[in-house]
């Protein structure tokens, strides 16, 4: 870099680093032309504090610099003229050459900085540089206010350029006795793509996520983006809230397509919350607080949907959040338990594995079940770090079984975020290491709807825990929509066959029946071992092991006594 040179330190030229919009290194040639006595007079502050509020063109100083400061970085090179104010007050006129430098990982800036006032001074050359360039201004002016007033990454209008939209769709509306309607859409799931696949992908995917957006209404609405995934939508002169309904419904038809992102097939859906003017508000923060609300509430009914504001959505939002942060609470304090389910041998009786089943011991409501908490877990984004909890304290309960003389499988639920972690074989290695559990007394579970949804890295990942030495098992088998033909590509040892199969194939329901038998025959063409769910009787214990099924749990592990002696071992207790 420049500081090292002797002309750096030497030449008359201003000279300067910039990283970001803030000086960081500077020659003497600058604290010259600026009026400073020490370095630290100017490191630290932006061009835009030694400049007039407005250049001569009447163009704000500060955000027209941004802008170029980006252009800069997209073409490599930019010259300017520009209006600077020293420290004593003083105005004049710098010609700017600013290049884009990697430096350490960073785009820098460098500056090289020529005073021009002698110049600017003389009316003839001050007009032939306006007559020459008032084109190249103008242009360039209309794409500053552009970079301004939209989203750098999607194009569509920011929050600015919203406010002003909405702005005039609500005069509009009030002078013509119509309604506006605001859609706050949020795409569920996407912080566990963009966390797992990188922020090129996540980026990828909220462009096309635009795109479909803008094809679901008219030209005369708008749609912006909010930051993140996060999208709003103003649809101008209404006239009845069943057509924001219709909206609303054409953009989660859009948003369920499957995006295609490089090598990536992903799906993600939309919570949608709408808000009406002027039923639900007269102004423009509380219509958009609204619609936010409702968006919420979308998420907390099951996300995939759309809710119009009601006045109660405002009490269940804050009781959402009151509960976000007792969550946050229960993992700094330890409030949470693991309970566990046995997995039992037809042939021998005996236990085999042990499910980990999560619990909370809420300090004022008593014991909670996960589908009391996950979906506030999930939306508040804690299911990764709960997740981490349950398969270390999962761990250390195995390793503390097998020095009691029961080496039993611990089987581990694994949620779709962190299925999803790109260092998630590492992050089971470490975890087994700390424990010191062998890693063939690990059992991870995953549903079926987890590989659907990350078909393209669900191979590779399962084989990077497969190489570890644990075992692997799909849950809920029958629930969801994979083939059979793909259980081959996948490193499993396990198949689940779900409760629902289990109850309905038994109590009388002949499909079912036959849908359980075809399973167990197909499971074991493919090697795999088979447990059924949900055993609650003799008679489908009975059924089952005329299948050949494998292993079996529920209550009627317990009421037949298979239990005995493990209800000490099991508590999870240290």
């Amino acid at each position: 870099m420049w500081p090292h040179l002797a002309v750096y330190q030497h030449t008359s030229d201003a000279l300067a680093v910039i990283d970001g919009e803030r000086f960081v290194d500077v020659n003497p040639g600058a604290l010259r032309m600026f009026g400073c006595a020490a370095p630290a007079l100017m490191l630290g502050y932006r061009l835009a504090d030694f400049s007039p509020l407005q250049q001569v063109s009447g163009v704000l100083s500060a955000p027209i610099l941004t802008a170029l400061g980006w252009r800069a970085r997209q073409s490599g090179n930019l010259r300017f003229d520009w209006r600077c104010v020293g420290r004593d007050g003083r105005e004049f006129w710098v010609d700017i050459m600013l290049t884009s430098v990697a430096h350490d990982g960073r785009q820098l800036l460098c500056a090289v900085m020529r005073e021009t006032t002698a110049r600017h001074h003389e009316q003839a050359a001050i007009y032939l540089a306006l007559m020459a360039g008032v084109a190249v201004r103008s242009r360039f002016d209309a794409r500053a206010r552009h970079l301004a007033e939209h989203d750098f990454l999607t194009g569509l209008p920011s929050r600015v350029l919203l406010r002003d939209r909405l702005r005039q769709a609500l005069a509009a509306a009030r002078r013509n006795g119509r309604l506006v309607a605001l859609l706050f859409i949020d795409l569920d799931r996407f912080k566990g793509i963009n966390d797992a696949l990188g922020h090129q992908v996540g980026d990828l995917l909220l462009r096309e996520a635009a795109a479909r957006l803008v094809r679901c209404v008219r030209s005369v609405d708008t749609v912006s983006r909010q930051g993140g995934d996060e999208f709003v939508v103003v649809l101008a002169d209404i006239g009845a809230i069943d057509q924001a309904a219709h909206v609303a419904a054409t953009i989660r038809q859009a948003m369920a397509r499957e995006f295609r992102i490089e090598s990536h097939r992903l799906h993600v859906s939309a919570s949608i919350g709408i808000a009406i003017f002027p039923a639900d508000a007269d102004d423009i923060d509380t219509l958009l607080q609204h619609a936010d609300l409702a968006m919420y509430h979308a998420k907390t009914n099951g996300r995939d949907g759309f809710e119009f504001f009601s006045p109660d959505m405002n009490r269940q939002i804050h009781q959402r959040a009151a509960l976000e942060d007792e969550l946050r609470q229960a993992l700094a304090q330890d409030q949470f338990m693991l309970a566990y389910d046995a997995q039992i041998d037809f042939a021998s009786g005996e236990p085999l594995a042990a499910e980990a089943l999560l619990r909370w011991r809420h300090p004022e409501r008593g014991l909670l079940l996960p589908e009391d908490f996950l979906d506030v877990a999930e939306g508040a984004g804690l299911m990764v770090p709960i997740g981490d909890w349950v398969l270390a304290r999962a761990c250390r309960d195995a390793a503390r079984w097998r020095d009691a003389g029961q080496p039993l499988v611990v089987a581990v639920n694994l949620s779709r975020t962190q299925f999803m972690q790109k260092n998630l074989a590492h992050k089971v290695a470490a975890t087994l290491s700390a424990a010191q559990l062998p890693p063939h007394l690990l059992e991870l579970e995953l549903t079926e709807a987890v590989l659907m949804h990350h078909d393209g890295n669900a191979r590779a990942t399962l084989a990077a825990l497969a190489a570890l030495g644990v075992r692997l098992a799909l849950d809920d088998f029958g629930t969801g929509y994979s083939r059979v033909g793909q259980l081959r590509d996948y490193a499993l040892s396990k198949l689940k066959i779900d409760l629902s199969f289990v109850s309905g194939g038994v109590d009388g329901d002949v499909a079912q029946a036959a849908v359980v038998t075809a399973i167990i025959a197909i499971a074991h063409s493919l090697g795999l071992t088979v447990l059924a769910e949900g055993v609650e009787s003799a008679a489908q214990f009975e059924f089952l092991r005329r299948q050949g099924c494998d292993q079996y749990q529920g209550r009627y592990a317990r009421a037949n006594g298979q239990f005995d002696g493990l209800d000490g071992l099991l508590d999870g207790s240290d």
